[in-house]
């Protein structure tokens, strides 16, 4: 079809409106047809509904088989010259139905014409497309599957896809292998194809070639063969019951269909081919079939079976081979039933050939799992763990996944190898049983959890393995397999993170008097960027950076702690109010060991307190020695804590999204017992003046990473930005590399003068009255973390950059630029936990987004304080009108911050003084 033909046929359209049926065109190859339709054409819904009308008008209905079931007879019509040419320009209805042939036809063209003459035709031209036609031609074929990023065609083939291949590099340009196992040296030149094959070096193999279903065996009889512009393929053929395996030799230039006197074979022609070889034309054809019918279509070239020999790859490798190696194998040859391609066709086991390629996708795919996991790459392996459970595959990945576990030698690859098995276990469920997340404590996977627990990681896969084979049968089953697996993944994570001891440093110190309260009362801190890449293990695998502030909220330091030594050996709890003059509102006295043993358990009475005596070691456990001697000979009594916050539970101002297992109580329980505390920042308060309590001395450093080893031997986990936002005055980054063990450095961002001031005068919290829900947050966003989902990669990314742009728009004092990170956090923290703002607090920030230069949550998100960088300075009263003029936002109040560069304060004070949480107050020592 001519490129005129086709622009005459858009421009004479006659309706000046859109297109309502739009056909495509394509460059030809073809010189003399610069343009060809392709077989794409685009129906508008109505042209659409019109065309589906006409199947049961007669005679169209005969296009169906509601009228061949009807008893009409059939009807064949053209896509292009029967229901597209009745909306050409130019067409009439006169010679639209007498161009039908037989009357049936022009009958069916006459409705054609009436439903779809008045719809519009179009053509569209790409410019930069081409048009090709599949062929038997080989090279056409190698062509197609080779072209080089700098070739005319639009076409684009990846070099490798669904491969492993051992050594990429030996790989030239403008080659192809698809899904391909290929080991060791193999090297493949430019415009070869690999295919379905699984090879085993050293192989050289040269241009032209093409190469489809081998496998491992036949990889010695490939070396030192000269391949080079060949076809070698390996065909799954069943003969009546008889399943083969037949090898077809044939050279890219060769005509299948060309008679043997004007054809070639294996590049050559035929006369070459026999003297060569010695085959003759007996071997090959019968004596009764006609010259012109021997063709390589029909020669009998490739063994199928023998009589009494396996026959082999060698068996057409040795039609290559010169004179005198072929000699040899020509009486092997004749003696073995061989047919021809024609003959072999009809004959081929598509459903053994899609099987063995399937197989072997899988075996490359359980090399790319060792490969990702060993070599902590940032690819994700849930795409080949759906389709493994899709296909019946799990099995073996499975296999490889706990092998990976318990031979690595690593706890974080065998983290990663046992989050990959829980989703496997997921994926299994196929969406039934209930929820992924969940509890894991289940006394059936105790004895896995506690090799894991005890440093065993092999002897713990291997129990694991053993117990997961007994939840298999139900997705109720598999769903809770899943997350004891993941329950056993944070055994190790928590092992990788508790790595971070080494950086404590405790010395002595003068022990306070008996009865003086040593009281440590610290900021709130807002996360300006960067926070999740804090979270193990993103932090120690991907590496973290995050902008933090320590503020004072209404002017005081909201979150704090006191201690001081009793004379009764005893450990007294005690949760106060919002400050530390209010009343006690819970209380818990343990007196034996065993009241402590319950401190890994993050719902668990005082568990925060109990792991802080456990982690400062003041009280050994376990030990053979009870609490009460351990009391009186190393401090001569016991300790009484009172802890306190002003912030509300879920606020997201002091705590990871693991903060949720340590909410203040709302009413005191009928037994006397306490909740654990709010956050990380008061895990950082009670360890302080433990350590001084107890006539010991810390850094701020040591600090921090203590608070990172009680949150592991919590079980809550949680990342280290709380601490160092809270433990550490003014703005500062704090950073981590990608690496074990897991340090975290701090950096205090210089700001220039009188701008610590400016951020005072734009800085407010919206507290939103919507509490934060991440029951699972933290769950899922490790989750999605170890699946290496490439959101999460790339958010992961653009949290630390982000985080890095923010603390360069602090050291020049930018305003707006700061607001700008704000406003990417809060976009960067929905994507890596999407449903983290709710609906109410989405509102208000439309309707704050006018007055202020960036806004983000605090915290995880979900609720909790809104802090907003306004436009103009000192705008509480004005945002507090705006918003009560807002319906729905319900109740929420603002506040006034400041930040805080002095940080937390230590004091010591006498035993019948209460001091304030207030900046200054007290007696410090």
């Amino acid at each position: 079809m001519s490129r005129d033909w086709c622009v005459t046929s858009s421009t004479k359209a006659r309706r000046p409106r859109s297109s309502s049926v739009r056909g495509l065109m394509a460059p030809s190859r073809c010189p003399a047809v610069p343009w060809q339709v392709c077989g794409v054409v685009f129906f508008s819904s109505d042209a659409a509904e019109q065309l589906l009308a006409t199947h049961v008008i007669p005679p169209l209905d005969a296009c169906t088989y509601m009228g061949l079931d009807s008893g009409a007879p059939p009807i064949q019509l053209s896509l292009f010259f029967d229901i597209v040419l009745c909306m050409a320009g130019g067409m009439t209805e006169e010679d639209f139905v007498k161009g039908g042939g037989d009357a049936s036809v022009r009958s069916a063209r006459s409705v054609l014409w009436t439903a779809l003459h008045t719809f519009p035709l179009s053509m569209a031209c790409i410019p930069d497309a081409s048009y090709d036609y599949m062929t038997t031609s080989a090279s056409d074929h190698i062509r197609s599957l080779t072209l080089l990023p700098g070739s005319a065609s639009h076409l684009r083939f990846c070099k490798t896809a669904h491969s492993h291949v051992d050594q990429p590099c030996l790989l030239e340009d403008g080659s192809s292998v698809t899904n391909c196992l290929l080991e060791g040296a193999v090297r493949l030149a430019a415009g070869s194809v690999i295919q379905h094959c699984h090879l085993q070096g050293p192989l050289e193999i040269g241009p032209g070639c093409l190469l489809s279903g081998l496998t491992a065996g036949s990889s010695p009889a490939l070396r030192g063969c000269p391949l080079r512009d060949i076809v070698l393929q390996g065909h799954h053929v069943r003969l009546h019951d008889l399943p083969c395996r037949v090898f077809t030799l044939t050279g890219r230039l060769d005509d299948w269909q060309s008679p043997a006197e004007e054809a070639t074979y294996l590049n050559a022609p035929w006369a070459e081919f026999f003297l060569r070889t010695g085959i003759r034309e007996g071997d090959l054809w019968d004596a009764e079939t006609p010259r012109r019918s021997r063709c390589l279509l029909s020669a009998r070239l490739f063994p199928v079976l023998h009589a009494c020999e396996a026959l082999g790859l060698e068996d057409v490798l040795w039609l290559l081979a010169p004179a005198a190696v072929a000699g040899k194998r020509l009486a092997r040859w004749r003696a073995a039933w061989r047919m021809s391609w024609q003959e072999l066709l009809p004959c081929l086991d598509k459903a053994a050939e899609l099987g063995a390629r399937r197989t072997l996708f899988f075996l490359q795919g359980q090399r790319k799992v060792r490969r990702v996991l060993l070599g902590r790459r940032d690819s994700s392996l849930l795409p080949l763990t759906r389709s493994a459970v899709h296909e019946g595959y799990h099995e073996a990945v499975l296999g490889t996944l706990d092998e990976v576990a318990s031979t690595a030698g690593d706890a974080g690859i065998a983290a990663r190898a046992l989050a990959c098995i829980a989703d496997v276990l997921g994926c299994m469920a196929r969406g039934e049983g209930g929820l992924r997340s969940g509890p894991a404590a289940n006394r059936e996977w105790a004895v896995a959890f506690g090799r894991l627990e005890s440093g065993d990681i092999t002897g713990g896969v291997r129990e694991l393995a053993a117990e997961r084979q007994k939840w298999m049968s139900r997705p109720a089953l598999l769903l809770r397999a899943a997350r004891h697996y993941e329950g056993a993944e944070q055994i190790l994570i928590r092992q990788a993170v508790m790595s971070s001891c080494q950086f404590v440093t405790v010395g002595q110190a003068e022990l306070p008097p008996l009865g003086h309260w040593v009281q440590v009362a610290c900021p709130a801190r807002l996360d300006l960027s960067g926070g999740w890449s804090d979270t193990p293990p993103i932090t120690y695998e991907h590496g973290g950076a995050v902008v933090d502030v320590a503020v004072l909220v209404d002017g005081c330091r909201p979150i704090g702690a006191r201690v001081r030594r009793i004379n009764e050996p005893e450990l007294r709890l005690v949760s106060l109010g919002g400050s530390p003059r209010s009343e006690a509102v819970v209380e818990l006295v343990c007196r034996e060991l065993e009241h402590l043993q319950d401190y890994c358990q993050p719902h668990a009475p005082g568990a925060l307190l109990k792991a802080a005596f456990i982690c400062t070691q003041v009280v050994q456990l376990p030990s053979q020695k009870p609490l009460q001697a351990q009391l009186r000979e190393g401090f001569g009594g016991g300790f009484e804590v009172h802890t306190w916050s002003k912030l509300p539970h879920g606020s997201g101002l002091a705590g990871s999204p693991s903060s949720q297992w340590h909410g203040q109580c709302l009413a005191a329980p009928a037994l006397p017992v306490l909740p654990a505390g709010t956050s990380s920042i008061l895990a950082g308060a009670v360890m302080a003046s433990l350590y001084r309590a107890a006539g010991k001395a810390a850094s701020t450093e040591s600090l921090i990473h203590a608070v990172l080893h009680l949150e592991q031997r919590l079980t809550t986990g949680g990342g280290w930005q709380d601490q160092v936002g809270g433990l550490v005055p003014g703005i500062k980054i704090g950073r981590s590399k990608a690496q074990l063990p897991l340090r975290v450095e701090v950096e205090k961002i210089p700001v220039p003068s009188g701008f610590t001031q400016t951020l005072n005068d734009h800085l407010l919290l919206v507290y939103t009255g919507k509490t934060r829900l991440a029951r699972n947050l933290l769950q899922d966003v490790v989750r999605n973390w170890y699946a290496r989902l490439p959101s999460a990669v790339q958010n992961a990314d653009a949290l630390v950059s982000n985080a890095e742009e923010c603390a360069q728009a602090l050291r020049q004092g930018n305003l707006p630029l700061v607001g700008e990170c704000l406003d990417r956090y809060w976009q960067q923290k929905k994507c890596m936990a999407p449903g983290c703002e709710p609906r109410a607090v989405g509102r208000m920030m439309d309707v704050l987004r006018p007055y202020v230069y960036g806004q983000c949550l605090a915290g995880a998100g979900g609720g909790g304080f809104l802090y907003v960088l306004t436009k103009a300075p000192r705008q509480k009263e004005a945002l507090h009108q705006i918003l009560a003029k807002t319906e729905g936002l319900g109740n929420f109040s603002i506040h006034s911050i400041e930040v805080d560069t002095d940080g937390f304060s230590v004091e010591v004070v006498g035993c019948d003084q209460k001091d304030s949480a207030h900046p200054g107050e007290g007696r410090a020592v």
